[in-house]
């Protein structure tokens, strides 16, 4: 990472930039190539190994807008809905995806979703290297903060879980209450767990920058408030949470300058502007929050954040070198204020959280979280007077208690939290690397000792990095997704059904029999036994499932006993009542033949087959037969 003298600042870090940012794509498209080149004879590719149901959820906006459809309603219920989501990403995915209708929506769809996540990972890193050089950071630190912002992770390799956050056996789990640390299990804290595995996030990473960026800049004037404007209202229309991750940070920002009474009102009012952005996207976001009950339940899904401990392990690296960035100015031990009350405020968050059960409510009500926001923003006064510095610390200080922020979506809220952290690491790391100089010792020893530690600390805090991307691979390689219901490759019989139903004009209502997993302590990467195509329906082909994703769909946990219901040995009547509650236009059957562990009843008395395979037969129900 050495200066190229030959070479000015800006040229140097686009460089740089320009290098890492190829890097990081290529790496990120990896598994994606492995999955095509996988892809067995007549089976499909899912599109995706981490989160594949939520992956549907988007698949099932794009078909609607490949259906010429602009407001978007919920695929995964049956309710009568008004149909007013708007989500312009997905939307113009959609779009793009038109051309490619030919292939069939179930190839399109992946295609473009995942080069789409590619293109915007290779925007991030340039849009962040833009970042780095409008803050005017030191070389090294933009160097070492590009690079721990895109890699940097916490010990979550030291406790790795394949499926899950929870464990048993590993020792180092028992300091976490035998959860593993949020870099284990939670993409959208980190920039490469993202770039693997979702474009949404890779795009509001983009607008958060861009976002920041033109706050900077408006400094200087009116003319970054029209970008940043545009960037602010996208992002409260794609990932509406992260406009609170923003709007917290430039508040601690603004608040360290009104202590010190050196407030640029005229650059207040400027970034203010660009905040306003936000109100008319989140105005129809709370109109449809209003009259729309199924979206209504689905925003009341519980998603809290882990508890501390698995926050804290998940960032220790980063934390632990950028605490040393927030020294203030004086020659004495004053200096060190700044980080003691910082370290102290986490520790007390990471051990007043012993015992608590993150299932089961909020760690913190909003009165001690607006104490812990305090906290750790009162550093912010202690440390240096450097608006540069202090703008990316106002943005990882707020993230620390920012995941706790007492509502059902706080989970949310750790969106590229390792960002900032990436930064101020860098701002540690090179004052540590200050103290291995020697006295007037020769530069060269200095620059070797420099560069060991720059490798240790890269290999610490990027390790988990490499667990994300072996995991990747190991998903592909078993044909099993995070899910663990649903495989990485759909089984052969499945293109024909969604190319069935694909070609049926009009609202349909679709069941399948729930998945059963085919992980067990013997074989822990075990394929699903029975795939759950209840999601893949409903995002290829854009067909109503009645329990199709465990978040999306209202009561989904009875649902889901009714959907095991219709396909189970029951007496007639109560399998008839099941399929009228479900409403089902359309049965997806698994053949008792080949799914021989499973006990089945004979549903050929409630409709046509309409389609045959060797592991799955299309029934449209007759609702004649139900009366």
């Amino acid at each position: 990472m050495s200066n190229d003298a030959s070479l000015s600042y800006e040229q140097n870090i686009k460089r740089f930039c320009f290098r890492l940012a190829c890097v990081l794509t290529c790496v990120a498209a990896i598994p994606w190539l492995i999955a095509l080149a996988s892809t067995p004879p007549g089976s499909v590719y899912i599109g995706s190994q981490f989160s594949s149901d939520d992956q549907m959820v988007y698949a099932a906006w794009m078909h609607q807008a490949m259906e010429g459809r602009f407001l978007f309603d919920n695929r995964f219920a049956i309710e009568s809905q008004p149909g007013l989501t708007i989500h312009l990403y997905f939307w113009v995915l959609g779009i793009l995806c038109v051309p490619l209708k030919g292939l069939g929506s179930w190839v399109a769809i992946p295609l473009v979703s995942n080069l789409a996540r590619l293109a915007f990972t290779f925007l991030f890193v340039v849009l962040l290297g833009r970042f780095a050089r409008k803050l005017e950071l030191p070389i090294f630190v933009a160097k070492t903060g590009l690079i721990l912002s895109s890699f940097g992770a916490g010990l979550g390799f030291m406790a790795w879980q394949a499926f899950g956050q929870i464990g048993e056996s590993d020792p180092f789990l028992g300091l976490l209450e035998k959860r593993s640390p949020i870099d284990v299990w939670q993409p959208e804290a980190f920039v490469f767990p993202s770039a693997l595995v979702n474009g949404l996030f890779m795009v509001s990473l983009c607008l958060i920058i861009t976002v920041f960026t033109a706050v900077w800049q408006a400094r200087q004037g009116w003319r970054p408030v029209a970008t940043g404007a545009a960037a602010m209202a996208l992002l409260m229309n794609i990932h509406s949470y992260d406009v609170l991750i923003v709007a917290f940070s430039l508040a601690a920002f603004a608040g360290v300058f009104l202590v010190r009474k050196e407030m640029d009102w005229n650059w207040a009012l400027r970034a203010a502007v660009i905040g306003a952005a936000a109100i008319p996207p989140a105005l129809w976001f709370m109109h449809v929050l209003k009259v729309d009950p199924v979206f209504q339940a689905r925003a009341a899904t519980l998603t809290y954040s882990g508890t501390y401990r698995q926050l804290l392990f998940g960032i220790l690296p980063l934390f632990s070198l950028g605490v040393l960035s927030f020294r203030g100015g004086h020659p004495d031990v004053k200096k060190w204020y700044g980080p003691a009350l910082l370290a102290l405020v986490v520790g007390g968050l990471f051990v007043g959280g012993t015992g608590y059960d993150p299932d089961k409510g909020y760690y913190l009500p909003a009165v001690l979280w607006v104490v812990a926001l305090a906290g750790v923003t009162v550093p912010l006064g202690l440390a240096r007077k450097d608006s540069n510095w202090q703008f990316l610390a106002s943005w990882a200080a707020v993230s620390l208690v920012l995941p706790y922020f007492p509502q059902l979506f706080q989970r949310k809220l750790a969106m590229g939290m390792a960002i900032p952290w990436g930064f101020l690491a860098a701002y540690g790391f090179e004052w540590a690397c200050q103290k291995l100089r020697s006295g007037s010792g020769p530069e060269e020893s200095f620059r070797i000792r420099r560069n060991v530690a720059t490798g240790l600390v890269f290999l610490l805090s990027c390790a988990t990095s490499l667990y994300w991307f072996q995991r990747e691979t190991l998903f592909i390689r078993n044909d099993v997704t995070s899910t663990t219901v649903q495989p990485v490759f759909l089984p052969s019989d499945v293109p024909g059904i969604l190319r069935y139903l694909d070609s049926v004009p009009g609202r349909k209502v679709l069941v399948a029999r729930p998945g059963v997993p085919g992980r067990s302590p013997e074989d822990p990467w075990g394929a699903p036994y029975l795939p759950d195509l209840n999601p893949v329906v409903s995002g290829f082909t854009g067909a109503y499932t009645y329990a199709g994703h465990w978040s999306e769909t209202p009561d989904y946990a009875n649902r889901r006993k009714v959907a095991e219901g219709i396909f189970r040995p029951l007496p007639p009547e109560q399998v008839k009542a099941f399929i009228k509650e479900s409403q089902a236009d359309y049965l997806i059957q698994p053949l008792p033949q080949t799914f021989t562990g499973l006990p089945s009843g004979d549903l050929s008395g409630y409709g046509e087959v309409v389609f045959e395979g060797c592991q799955f037969r299309l029934i449209r129900v007759d609702k004649s037969t139900l009366n």
